[in-house]
């Protein structure tokens, strides 16, 4: 059976087969060694304590920390010439038809379009992928139609040459790309006369967060200037997971750095192609951080989505959970709806409700996208974080498709300990719920619990859902049960009652919302099996 747990690795392999050098990865990973005679790149022996150099762009040993147990192989980058990095430039008036920086030529930059005071992204890709990736323009353009001052710039980091395999020369290559980005900042910096690298952005995803990583490393050591953000994008985690901090992005690389995690499953045993490890000031996981909703679909719709195009359908099914953390990102920028997460030591903690009041007890609610720094610095500012250096984990749910944005709820079902149902006794089965708002809002059917709940008179029973937004003033909710009977079980046996479960109260909180609300059927009426019972504030 085809899986798309796998990854995009299916696909490298397939890439992989006539090329010799890999080969050196495989056996990696089988035996842990990798000898120095495997360890070449372009036909040359490369021995560890050779040290490459280019110029402008510095030295790029291969030692320590380059090598060690996390990561026994290491290459040089490729010369400048051969990684041939491009800078394309898109601007609220060029959209479609970029104009390119000219490295050799600094004073160019001032005829490109650039706004010094406005917003400035660089987005770059991954393994085996180039700048002009679908998912790449629709970021940039949801960048650009987003800005509120109309004068943002987007720049795209385009290495498409230096991406292919081995996948070690790659991770390799991103070492000299960072430092060439960082030099490209630096450039505009001078030439447009910037204050700061405040408003600087870059957004890297897989590999390419970790060149972001190097980028922001040399602005600080080659020119002493620190950027604004950087936001990792589901960062690649073969070679990079567990390595020392200089080896992979990490926190110090900007002043504001936030991770998005989407397929953190362990690599070699489960194909998981990014990061798990906590490495920026917040790190996102929604959904736990795998196992995305929505990727389990069948192959064919992935390739009706891409028009029919097998090769780019095949790549996403293989490499569903690693895209959707791109997907989340430009989805929150297009859609208005509230993306927010909370911070909890676990995700099962989360999933239990454990973490759910805003900004207490250690738990601090983050907007995710593009408000998260300010989020996140709202939080310092006003001394509800009081530790800046502790890591945050936040954690979400969405939706299987666009738009992904999901509401949170935590349901409190209180079963009545009245005498009535007390003698009728408790039901088992699933619930489920829709909340209702103003204006026609509804929040979608949510189910309380994956598989069958026993409801027993006198019992309190939690659960966290998510849905549609349905603004701060929830009208009803409709409570639904479908009653479940097991012949092998005599509780589930109704011979001369009918199924009912005394259902006293819910208690509902909105995570985005901050509020919590009680509602009460009419009358305190029993739930009754397959139907739609109205539950309202009022009837308290």
């Amino acid at each position: 059976e085809i899986s798309n747990t796998t990854g995009i690795l299916l696909q490298t392999m397939l890439y992989m087969v006539q090329h010799e050098l890999n080969n050196s990865l495989i056996h990696l990973i089988n035996n842990g060694t990798l000898s120095s005679e495997s360890n070449r790149t372009t036909g040359e022996f490369s021995m560890p304590e050779d040290v490459r150099c280019y110029g402008v762009y510095g030295c790029f040993p291969i030692i320590y920390p380059w090598i060690d147990e996390k990561r026994p192989v290491a290459y040089h980058p490729w010369t400048p010439a051969q990684v041939d990095v491009r800078y394309p430039v898109f601007t609220k008036v060029n959209t479609t038809h970029p104009l390119f920086i000219d490295i050799d030529n600094p004073r160019s930059v001032r005829r490109l379009g650039i706004r010094p005071e406005g917003r400035i992204y660089f987005i770059t890709h991954g393994y085996i992928e180039s700048g002009d990736r679908p998912w790449i323009q629709q970021m940039v353009d949801a960048l650009l139609e987003d800005d509120p001052d109309q004068t943002a710039t987007c720049i795209v980091i385009d290495w498409r040459k230096a991406s292919n395999p081995p996948y070690t020369q790659t991770c390799a290559n991103i070492r000299l790309i960072g430092a060439i980005t960082a030099h490209v900042i630096n450039m505009l910096y001078e030439e447009l006369n910037m204050v700061d690298l405040d408003r600087v952005h870059l957004l890297g995803h897989s590999l390419g967060s970790h060149l972001c990583g190097y980028a922001g490393y040399h602005l600080q050591k080659d020119f002493g200037l620190q950027l604004g953000r950087i936001t990792g994008l589901d960062p690649a985690e073969p070679l990079f997971s567990d390595t020392d901090p200089l080896v992979r992005l990490d926190r110090s690389d900007a002043k504001f750095v936030d991770i998005i995690h989407s397929d953190g499953s362990e690599w070699v045993s489960k194909g998981g192609l990014g990061m798990y490890q906590a490495i920026g000031h917040v790190d996102f996981y929604p959904n736990g951080g795998y196992n995305q909703p929505g990727c389990s679909d069948p192959m064919t719709k992935f390739i009706r989505k891409h028009d029919e195009s097998f090769f780019w359908g095949f790549q996403e099914f293989f490499g569903c959970n690693h895209l959707r953390c791109h997907q989340f990102l430009t989805d929150s920028i297009r859609h208005k709806c509230p993306f927010v997460g909370i911070s909890c030591k676990t995700y099962a903690a989360f999933q239990q409700g454990e973490c759910f009041d805003c900004d207490r007890d250690g738990h601090y609610c983050i907007e995710f996208g593009l408000k998260a720094r300010d989020s996140y610095r709202r939080l310092i500012e006003n001394g509800i974080i009081t530790d800046p250096n502790e890591p945050l984990s936040v954690y979400m749910f969405t939706g299987p498709e666009s738009p992904y944005c999901r509401s949170h709820y935590r349901v409190l079902l209180r079963v009545s300990d009245a005498e009535e149902s007390l003698i009728h006794g408790g039901e088992i089965g699933k619930m489920s719920l829709e909340v209702h708002g103003e204006r026609g809002l509804r929040s979608g059917r949510m189910e309380f619990s994956a598989d069958p709940v026993y409801f027993e008179p006198g019992s309190n029973y939690t659960a966290i859902m998510a849905g549609a937004d349905v603004g701060a003033a929830p009208l009803k909710v409709l409570l639904s049960w479908a009653y479940r009977t097991n012949p092998l079980n005599p509780l589930t046996w109704r011979l001369l009652a009918s199924p009912r479960v005394y259902v006293q109260e819910l208690v509902m909180q909105l995570l985005e919302h901050r509020i919590s609300v009680r509602l009460c059927p009419l009358n305190g009426a029993p739930v009754v099996a397959d139907a739609d019972n109205e539950f309202k504030r009022e009837y308290c």
